[in-house]
This record gives C-alpha cells, sequence and structure tokens, in this order.
C-alpha cells in the first residue's frame, strides 16, 4: 500500500504547527524550512529537535506528534510523505486475494 503525500506552501517567515505520525517523510521541493520536532526527554532534560533543510532534502520523523515548519529564505513547500496505516497494509494483499477468487 502507498504512503499518503500531502504537499505544504509556507511564505516567508511563516510558521505552522501540523500534527504528524511516526515514520512520516518530509521532502522540501522549495526553499529552506527548520523543521521542530515534538519535545522529547534526554536524560533529565526536555529538548525540541531543531533540524534546518533545504531544497532536495528529506527527514524522517522517528517519532510522532506536532511539529513546526518555518519557511526561512523566501516561500517553501514541503511533501509529507505519511505511511499506510498498519492495519490497511496488512489487509491489502488480502483484498487482490478476494478479487481472484470471484
Amino acid at each position: 500500500m502507498t504512503a499518503t503525500t500531502t504537499i505544504t506552501r509556507l511564505q516567508h517567515g511563516e510558521t505552522l504547527h501540523i500534527p504528524f505520525d511516526a515514520r512520516t517523510t518530509l521532502h522540501v521541493a522549495r526553499g529552506t524550512v527548520v523543521v521542530r520536532q515534538p519535545l522529547r526527554w534526554l536524560g533529565d532534560t526536555v529538548v525540541a529537535p531543531l533540524v534546518t533543510l533545504q531544497h532536495g532534502q528529506d527527514c524522517r520523523l522517528e517519532q510522532g506528534g506536532w511539529i513546526a515548519l518555518q519557511a526561512t529564505d523566501g516561500a517553501a513547500e514541503v511533501r509529507s510523505h505519511r505511511p499506510a496505516p498498519a492495519w490497511r497494509t496488512a489487509w491489502w494483499p488480502l483484498g487482490w486475494l478476494r478479487k481472484g477468487i470471484s
């Protein structure tokens, strides 16, 4: 089963907070984007990993949650590739089997 792709366009300086699932891949199709990932614990300290992505770069989110996307150098376009739900991936082959039997 294929992933779901969503295109998000940002104006210069615009920040959007968007919920993403774990294992989502972000691809910057245009511009430069700062990605602030969900808060997590590192020992006794809470951190929010920060990644700067330029045109053509990717980032895979290991943890789901609310992600902040900010366009820094002009307008930006981010494509998010969300994995198919586990139940859909598991049942998808059975649909082909059922169609073959009919």
